[in-house]
Parts: C-alpha cells; structure tokens; sequence
C-alpha cells in the first residue's frame, strides 16, 4: 500500500486532533451525568433512610462522614459481619484492600477514607474490577451498558463522599496499622475490633482446605503459617495489645464485637455497631440481619465456605464437633492469655468431651465496664 502524502497525513493528523476533545468532552458529559445520578440516588436513599446524631467523638464531628475500620483475622466471621454493617443504603464499602498490599499500610487506607481513588490509580482499578466484594450497589450501577460512567474515579468518589458512614474492612495486617489514622483531625476514625475464639477460627480455616470447594480449584487458601497456632495466637496477641492502647487513648473510638456475641444476638449486637457509626438501625437493615443470620445453610459446610446466609446462632460452637480434645489443648497452651482477655472458657478434658460447659464466657471487667458505656450512650 502506498504511503500517504504529506497534504493527506495532515488532513488525517487534524481529523484525530479534532475527534480527541470530543471524545474527552463526551467523556466528560458523561461522567459528570453519572455522578449527578448518582448523588441524586444517595440523596433519595438518604432521605428515605432516617438519620440519628453521632454519639461518638466530639461535637464537631456530629455532622461529618464517619471513618470506620472493620479491624480481624481471617475466618473470624468479618464477611458475615460487613454485610450487616454495610446493610444501609448510606454506607460505601471497601473489602480488604492491603490484601497483597500490607506496604501501604494506613496511608492506603487514609486515602480511602477520604474518597481520594483518582491518587490511587491502580487500586481504583483493582476495587472496580478486583475479586474483593467492594461496595455491591456501585459494582452494580457500573455494570454494562452504564459502565463508561466508572471508567474514571469521579463517579466513586461520588458515591464515597455521599455516603454516611465509609467503612473498610481489613484483615491483612494487625490493629497497630490504623492506629496513625485515629490520630488525623481531618478524619473521625473509629475502629469496630471483630474477634472468634482463636480455636475455632483455626478449626475453621482447616475447614476452608479439606472443602469441596478448594479441592475443585486445586489451590491452598491458607499457608501453613496462617494454620499454626503459635502464629494465630501471637497475631491476636498483637492486636490485644494494640486494642488496650486505643482503648486508653480513644475510648469512645474504639469498640470490641466477638462473632460468638453477634452470630446469638444479632440484632442487639448489630444495631449497637449502627448506633457507634451513628447509623439508624432500619426496618431494612433489621430484614437484612434476619436474612443473613437465619439462613438456609445449617451448619457451617465444605460446599459453602464463604457463605453468609446461614443459621449463625446454630453453628458457633461447631468447631467442638471437628476438633480432638488434643488439638483444642495445643491452641489453648499457644493462647491462654487471648482466651481470658476475650472471656472464652479453657477446657479440661472432661469439660470438653462431656460438651456441658459453653466455651463462651462473659466478656472480663474491664471490656464489659466499656461496652456497657458504649450502650449506655444510644
């Protein structure tokens, strides 16, 4: 094929030039389109969805966005319980994003709180198209053929700013992380601090390997690190440790929830957490509690290791019907000191295989002395 001439190359040069601006003007049109859609949804979600005044933090903040971190380990119940957490339409929420990003630490999550996607790039990307389940009601505004109104991060930062209350939930790293965030005057940062029974999220994430649904993959979900008690246990420890520090620190900050108390009460439970982000606990959001805890799922199965719907209060204990009372006693001598500072029972062998005694106990003085101001205050 013959080249062009120069006359013809300069026609085509100015033809592009001229069709670049109108593509970025309809780009442009069409994003600021998007995000007016969008406001007005959050705006009628929110007037549909009545709002009560913060409790939590100082007066000044009673009107602002509030900053909430969803601090746990893994297999702790932290899906079950960001999806009762992110129930109401005036939520935005991020899942796990230092998963394979530990590096970035608070100023990732900093950046999140203040809804600022378009200086993070990649990870805007990765929380549009990622396998995290990022906030449901923006993946879903932006599937096809809406979808050119998400190719830049103005329509989330939108829908992020909007919002009530941003939570983040986050699993990689322990509590130390976000302690510098709490810290930030232009944040109102609080962390909601989801802990298990350290033998059942070990009997839990063994669970998770010898499942159907691994097996079908062919993968390892957990290294053999994350299944050893002596390092679940000093991750909890490090975290316990940063818990007392933000308790002294930020007392009305920071609350404690165990999956154990949310899974046989959640509706107490769930609408304390509302009232400590300074949500209203809905008739909405009290159907979706009821849907995710009185599921279809009996027991907590192989086939459906990441379900959230299912019986909660029925399969809390279930872990004692999976584990052997010697592999219960080597967790138990890895993490006494955890199991008495959450208030879980240590088993002698007759207490465990006779099955009378709860391994459930009432949270030690000086949480509960906090979590009943905490009520007090609603």
């Amino acid at each position: 094929m013959p080249l062009a001439s120069p006359a013809l190359r300069g026609r085509l040069g100015a033809c592009s030039l001229a069709r670049a601006p109108q593509r970025q003007v309809t780009l442009g049109l069409v994003t600021f389109t998007g995000v007016v859609l969008v406001a007005a949804h959050m705006s009628a979600s929110s007037w549909m969805q009545p709002h009560v005044k913060e409790t939590s933090g100082p007066p000044s903040t009673a009107a602002r966005q509030a900053h909430v971190l969803l601090w746990t380990q893994q297999r702790s119940g932290s899906t079950f319980t960001s999806r009762l957490l992110c129930a109401s339409p005036r939520t935005f929420c991020s899942m796990e994003p230092l998963s394979h990003r530990e590096g970035e630490g608070s100023s990732l999550l900093g950046d999140i709180l203040k809804c600022r996607f378009s200086q993070r790039p990649v990870y805007f990307r990765n929380w549009m198209h990622g396998p995290q389940m990022n906030d449901l009601r923006v993946r879903e505004l932006c599937e096809k053929p809406f979808d050119i109104i998400c190719e830049t991060p103005d329509v989330l930062e939108a829908v992020c700013r909007a919002a009530t209350a941003n939570i983040i939930k986050v699993v990689a790293v322990d509590l130390s992380v976000g302690a510098p965030l709490l810290q930030e005057l232009s944040l109102t940062t609080r962390v909601i601090h989801l802990v298990r029974d350290p033998r059942a999220l070990l009997a839990s994430r063994l669970l998770v390997e010898e499942g159907h649904f691994l097996l079908m993959l062919n993968r390892t979900f957990f290294s053999r690190e994350e299944k050893d008690a002596r390092v679940v246990c000093e991750r909890y420890r490090q975290d316990l440790d940063a818990a007392r520090r933000l308790v002294r620190l930020y007392p009305e900050r920071y609350t404690l929830v165990r999956y154990e108390d949310i899974a046989r009460q959640p509706h107490t439970e769930t609408r304390r957490l509302y009232s400590f982000m300074g949500l209203a606990y809905t008739p909405l959001v009290a159907s979706v509690v009821s849907k995710h805890t009185l599921g279809f799922y009996q027991t907590e199965g192989k086939e459906h290791p990441f379900s959230t719907s299912k019986n909660s209060s029925g399969i809390v204990f279930a872990w004692r019907s999976r584990l052997s009372y010697s592999e219960v006693e080597r967790v138990q001598k890895e993490c006494g000191d955890v199991l008495r500072a959450y208030g879980y029972r240590h088993f002698s062998r007759r207490q465990y295989e006779e099955e009378a005694a709860s391994p459930l106990l009432p949270l030690p003085a000086s949480w509960a002395a906090f979590l009943s101001a905490d009520i007090g205050d609603t």
